[in-house]
C-alpha cells in the first residue's frame, strides 16, 4: 500500500490578527485526534531559514528594499519546502503553517508596490509550485491587531514598525488574493475571542481532511 499524502494547512493574517495562537491551538486539536501534525513557520522552519528571518525582522534593518525583502522571503521559503514541507506531505502528515506564499502578495505586493504577478512567478519558481490545500485568513481591523500587540509587551519587529497605514494596504491585499482563490481560501472573523476562531478553524480542517 502507499502512503497517502498529507494536508498543508496555511494560516494568513495582518500582525496582530492571532496567526501564532490559532496555528498552536490547531496543532493541539490534530494532535489529540491522533493526526500526525508538523507546525511550522516563515520565515523559518530550517536552521537557514531562522537566519534569514533574523535579518528580515531586524528592527534596524530598514535600507532593505522591498524587493531584497521579497527575495530573502522567497529564499527562506524554497529552504522550508524543500527540506521539510515536501518530505513531510510525501510521509502522510499534516502540515500547519503560520504564513505563505500570499503574505509576500500581500505585504510586499499589495502594501509594498511589487507586482503580484511577478511575485507569483518568483513564488512558484521557489516552492516547486506548492500550494495549500486550505488557506485560513484571519480578517480584523489592523488598528485593532496593533492594540492587541501592545497589551502583549512584545516590542515591534521592521515588519510591525511600519505602522497600521501599512497593515491596512495588507489586509486589502489579502481580501483580494481570497477573492482570487475563493476555492481553497477562506475568511475568518479574527475579532472573535480565540475560542471562537479556534472552533471555525476547526470546522474549515476538518472539511478537507
Amino acid at each position: 500500500m502507499t502512503q497517502a499524502r498529507g494536508k498543508f494547512i496555511v494560516i494568513e493574517g495582518v500582525d496582530g490578527a492571532g496567526k501564532s495562537t490559532q496555528a498552536y491551538l490547531l496543532s493541539k486539536y490534530l494532535g489529540e485526534k491522533k493526526v500526525r501534525v508538523l507546525p511550522t513557520r516563515e520565515p523559518g522552519g530550517t536552521t537557514i531559514g531562522e537566519r534569514i528571518r533574523e535579518i528580515l525582522l531586524d528592527p534596524n534593518g530598514s535600507e532593505i528594499t522591498h524587493e531584497c525583502e521579497l527575495l530573502l522571503y522567497m529564499a527562506s521559503r524554497a529552504q522550508l519546502v524543500g527540506e521539510v514541507i515536501r518530505p513531510s506531505l510525501d510521509a502522510g502528515y499534516v502540515i500547519v503553517s503560520e504564513r505563505y506564499i500570499w503574505s509576500s502578495i500581500a505585504y510586499q505586493g499589495y502594501a509594498g508596490g511589487v507586482s503580484p504577478d511577478a511575485i507569483e512567478t518568483i513564488g512558484k519558481y521557489a516552492t516547486g509550485g506548492l500550494l495549500p490545500d486550505l488557506t485560513i485568513i484571519l480578517d480584523i481591523d489592523p488598528g485593532v491587531a496593533s492594540n492587541r500587540e501592545k497589551e502583549g509587551g512584545a516590542g515591534y519587529d521592521r515588519i510591525e514598525k511600519k505602522g497600521v497605514e501599512f497593515q491596512k494596504r495588507v489586509r486589502e491585499g489579502f481580501l483580494e488574493i481570497a477573492k482570487r482563490h475563493s476555492d481553497s481560501m477562506k475568511i475568518v472573523d479574527a475579532s472573535q475571542s480565540p475560542r471562537r476562531v479556534h472552533e471555525e478553524i476547526k470546522k474549515l480542517v476538518n472539511s478537507v481532511l
